[in-house]
């Protein structure tokens, strides 16, 4: 069983979710208003080419409608690239999301796991080179990497992505969290000067917009890859609400920006916060900070009624690590004084 953020449906009673790790701003006005008016055309299929999104996301993400795929989330679209090449040897980083290593699983693939260090900040490093030289076929690599939040350095990932450009190693980006990033335009500039013919990149309005319960993702790639990956997609994967949706967040450019002012400024409050107590907290990037601490935190808060990720069953990590998600001002001052209950309590 896969274990995710934001399980209310277990956690009825919760009061305060920080598991979940989506734009603190909720979805915007104008993407809620798209999804009303999408009730409307609940009766008719959806467009099973999705022609009109891809077109919309072409625009925006500087390339061709045909470099460009849809799916339920990003979620769906990994499961989709590793049936469609079916690799036997699958490189990841550890810890990471557990997607990866469930789509590998479902398609029989073996795992080769690259394990970040807490010396280094949970960064990638130089060493990864002994596991792309291992005979994987494929990588999984997430900037910024879930649960530790951090992006990888550009000349760190450019270094890997020529090593797998010579290795033929395809290399799938997890870019989920990255539109809520400081770094995102630095790294749309590295691959608009980049020719690589071996990545795709996946993304999701999942985290960026607060969509969570719409379930879209998209995917770009050279069109010798998307082709092949569209052989292997569902017919209809994606509802008329997800794509009335998708096209009312592309215009959402000024929401993206005032989401990362914003997390800047709260992120920097909980780190604080969280530092003062005594907590190893590591410096993430994204919208949620990764926690190291002795203390039963989850049990604690969950206690209080609020609920957060505990981190045990990411490989890598042991019981001592949650995953802490960044919310307004007024309920980062309500978790902040929880866990300060808790420090009192001993």
């Amino acid at each position: 069983m896969q274990y995710h953020g934001g399980d209310v449906y277990r956690n009825k009673d919760i009061k305060l979710d920080f598991s979940v790790n989506t734009n603190p701003l909720g979805i915007p006005p104008k993407v809620m208003d798209a999804a009303r008016a999408a009730a409307e055309l609940a009766g008719q299929y959806p467009d099973p080419q999705q022609e009109e999104l891809k077109k919309k996301l072409a625009d925006t993400l500087v390339c061709e409608p045909e470099e460009v795929l849809v799916g339920n989330g990003a979620s769906e679209l990994f499961l989709d690239i590793v049936y469609t090449f079916r690799p036997k040897l699958i490189g990841v980083v550890t810890p990471s999301f557990g997607g990866y290593k469930y789509a590998a699983a479902a398609a029989g693939a073996e795992l080769i796991e690259y394990p970040l260090k807490e010396k280094n900040g949970y960064e990638v490093d130089d060493d990864i080179a002994g596991m792309l030289d291992s005979g994987i076929e494929m990588l999984f690599l997430a900037t910024p990497n879930n649960p530790t939040g951090r992006t990888i350095p550009i000349p760190m990932l450019e270094k890997i992505l020529k090593h797998c450009q010579r290795k033929d190693i395809l290399v799938v980006m997890d870019e989920s969290f990255m539109q809520l990033c400081d770094k995102v335009d630095d790294y749309e500039d590295f691959f608009f000067k980049s020719t690589f013919d071996n990545v795709i990149r996946v993304s999701a309005f999942t985290k960026s917009f607060a969509m969570a319960g719409v379930r879209l993702g998209y995917l770009r790639a050279p069109k010798k890859l998307t082709e092949r990956i569209a052989t292997h997609q569902s017919e209809w994967n994606v509802s008329i609400f997800a794509e009335k949706c998708g096209l009312a967040a592309i215009d959402e450019g000024d929401y993206l920006e005032r989401s990362r002012a914003f997390l800047r400024t709260e992120r920097g409050f909980v780190q604080s916060g969280l530092m003062g107590m005594g907590f190893v907290v590591f410096p993430g990037e994204a919208d949620f900070l990764m926690v190291k601490t002795d203390t039963p935190l989850y049990d604690r808060l969950l206690a209080k009624d609020i609920l957060i990720r505990d981190l045990k069953d990411f490989d890598g990590l042991n019981g001592n690590y949650y995953r802490i998600a960044i919310k307004d001002r007024p309920k980062n001052m309500q978790l902040l004084a929880a866990v300060q209950e808790v420090v009192n309590e001993g």
